[in-house]
């Protein structure tokens, strides 16, 4: 079969693999669509890690094969299939933290979701594959994923009616987070300094969208919040020193969302003072859990999020350059891969 092998930073490449073997209570899915991640991105152009490297994670597609003992599935089901799952029992699992769960991070697909075929674990098919409606279209259903990473966040943010989140980043990550929260009836102002993405979050329905580059970004935020100042800042871009100054665009006892990764330069020189004497939350979402995944999934079969932008760019695994390149050079707001395609 075809699958995208992680060479090196900097270095992919499609090459003919050896069709996973598949054991008791195991699923072999062929990936019909898989979403190219940010973090797919980052993995490839400054991960440091030695190849192996599982790519690929925003995956629906349709059975395959099936191992024995598999009950509730048959081959040739159309399903989807997140790639970490938490073993339900630890600490971490018992206290709400199931993505800090050690074997959650251990736990992936083989060899990712970058493939035509794709090795589903016993673990993985008990509790985080799932049947598709008829409906539904691949690509679409690649995107619950990322859906369940934003409603995972959402969750911990807890922003209602009469609440005002301050999105600051439009890209995939970020216009689904604010869709989100718009849908839970939490008012949105976003901003990113690519005009064409603004366009696009205002043809989403995100009324209040800006580059913010004529330096009235607060004003707005007051504007719009009867003065106070946002309840919640979400990072979904931007970097550290931005972070730090942007904190007067929350009102006292706001919440600072960390909601991305920071590359090359992670470290934030926060004003504990302002922390302290402003109650301010710092707070993060990292992943999404098997219940969160099950509930993004009921949102895009009703029509929650509109994820026309997210699925309009797709490309078979041979041309897997030219989508990163386009997606790394926000030429497009998101790439997904078609191996059968091929």
């Amino acid at each position: 079969m075809k699958a995208l092998l992680y060479e090196g930073p900097q270095k992919v490449s499609v090459k003919d693999v050896p069709v996973p073997e598949i054991g008791e209570g195991e699923a072999l899915v062929a990936v019909e669509a898989c979403g190219l991640c940010g973090t797919d991105i980052v993995k490839i152009t400054q991960s440091k890690a030695a190849p192996p490297l599982p790519l690929g994670h925003e995956v629906a597609g349709r059975i395959a094969a099936l191992g024995e003992g598999v009950k509730g599935f048959a081959v040739g089901d159309r399903v989807l299939v997140a790639h970490h799952v938490p073993c339900g029992e630890c600490h971490f699992c018992k206290r709400g933290s199931e993505t800090m769960c050690p074997e959650f991070k251990r736990t992936n697909l083989d060899p990712g979701g970058f493939s035509e075929l794709t090795r589903v674990s016993a673990r993985h098919v008990a509790r985080t594959m799932l049947k598709l409606p008829k409906r539904l279209d691949y690509a679409a259903a690649s995107q619950v994923e990322p859906l369940a990473c934003c409603l995972r966040n959402a969750k911990r943010l807890a922003l209602g009616e009469g609440d005002l989140a301050v999105v600051v980043g439009l890209g995939a990550i970020g216009l689904m987070m604010a869709q989100l929260l718009k849908a839970r009836g939490v008012a949105v102002v976003a901003f990113d300094l690519e005009p064409s993405r603004v366009r696009l979050a205002q043809k989403a329905g995100l009324e209040h969208a800006y580059t913010g580059r004529e330096g009235n970004a607060e004003e707005k935020v007051r504007s719009l919040s009867g003065r106070r100042g946002g309840d919640a800042l979400v990072l979904t871009a931007g970097t550290p020193a931005f972070a730090a100054e942007s904190l007067n665009w929350l009102r006292d006892g706001g919440t600072l969302n960390v909601f991305a990764s920071f590359h090359p330069d992670p470290f934030l020189r926060l004003d504990m003072n302002a922390v302290y004497h402003r109650e301010l939350t710092v707070t993060a979402a990292y992943s999404s859990t098997p219940e969160d995944l099950r509930e993004a999934l009921d949102l895009i079969v009703s029509g929650t999020v509109d994820l026309s932008p997210f699925i309009r760019d797709t490309f078979p695994l041979a041309r897997f350059p030219e989508a990163l390149r386009q997606a790394r050079g926000r030429e497009i707001l998101k790439a997904i891969l078609l191996p059968q395609r091929d």
